[in-house]
């Protein structure tokens, strides 16, 4: 008996497109990556459709009506914009890749996420949240601190001088930041050690287990002394380049065993699906503390540009795979969730 034919599917990759590099569209996805998603889709035997993730997504999906959503959706506004596609597709009914609503609410906002993982036992580092300039700073946190925008990704917000060493500059920083980015501020004791990255790519659904890619160190040496050893905005941009990224990094097995083992408890603990990248740095006790997680990271992939690589497909290449299984190995992972094959 000849294998049962794969289902042609019609897959929508629904993003928000990148017109131009300013801090508010650098989680976009440029018409390059999105050229490439079209290839995958294409190149694992599926039709490729697309839809702008603005205000008239809600309204196409209904019409379009896909087998099948390729989530790479930021959203446009709201403290849960990363929801809104998940939101629409399962109004609607439609199957899509990705974590769902609740999971990439959750995400999106740092200190919601730092609750739940230190509740089932992922070590987070000692925070705070500032909803306004005048709240005392409470006696367990003790500076250095670093100050993050609550619900931003991609290190939006955050520069050197977000690492503060007294209350004055604290103080100084957070009237400037609550005034940018209108949203409640995270202050978080700074760690200032190695930082990791690890991608996983999966689910933990019928007999499938999630895939741990290698781990990803980024190197800090090789940037201006005056950034400090924070990755900042102005590091993934006007310092941006793919010789800074060692993947695998050079760690210890025991190392590389506690980052997987801590990952995949997150990542379960989140309920995530299909993919996800979570940050990580290692004080010099050898301690690991959970920074973020992103259900959605970026996956930028041009060779000819220094700054044009996102952390998560280096990883896919790191683990053997080009941009295309990539893409087809996540349509297959929740099309088994769905039960589309």
């Amino acid at each position: 008996m000849s294998p049962k034919a794969k289902r042609r599917l019609r897959v929508a990759l629904v993003c928000n497109t990148r017109r131009q590099d300013d801090e508010f569209q650098v989680e976009y996805d440029p018409p390059d990556t999105i050229e490439k998603v079209k290839h995958g889709i294409e190149n694992a035997g599926h039709e490729f459709l697309f839809i702008e993730a603005d205000d008239t997504a809600y309204e196409n999906l209904k019409k379009i009506r896909p087998d099948l959503v390729f989530n790479r959706a930021e959203g446009i506004r709201g403290e849960s914009r990363e929801s809104h596609i998940p939101a629409f597709c399962e109004m609607l009914g439609i199957p899509y890749i990705g974590s769902g609503i609740l999971t990439t609410a959750v995400c999106l906002d740092k200190p919601v996420t730092k609750i739940i993982l230190e509740f089932h036992g992922i070590k987070t580092a000692p925070f705070q949240v500032f909803s306004s300039i005048d709240e005392p700073l409470k006696p367990h946190m003790k500076f250095p601190i670093i100050l993050k925008p609550s619900h931003e990704g991609s290190s939006m917000g955050i520069n050197w001088d977000n690492v503060v060493r007294d209350e004055a500059s604290m103080r100084r920083k957070l009237d400037e930041m609550l005034q940018i980015y209108k949203q409640p501020m995270l202050a978080e004791a700074f760690i200032d050690g190695r930082e990791f990255s690890v991608g996983v790519i999966g689910n933990y659904v019928l007999d499938e287990t999630p895939i741990v890619l290698p781990i990803f160190e980024m190197d800090f040496t090789r940037l201006p002394k005056e950034l400090g050893n924070i990755l900042s905005q102005k590091v993934k941009t006007t310092f941006d380049t793919y010789k800074n990224y060692i993947c695998p990094a050079k760690i210890s097995d025991e190392l590389r065993s506690r980052l997987e083992e801590i990952t995949l408890r997150a990542y379960r603990a989140l309920n995530c699906k299909d993919f996800a990248r979570l940050d990580y740095r290692m004080d010099e006790n050898g301690e690991i503390f959970f920074l973020e997680i992103n259900p959605l990271p970026g996956i930028d992939w041009d060779p000819s540009r220094e700054d044009g690589l996102s952390f998560f497909p280096f990883m896919i290449y790191a683990y053997g795979k080009d941009f295309d299984w990539m893409v087809e190995k996540l349509i297959e992972t929740a099309s088994k969730r769905y039960g589309l094959v």
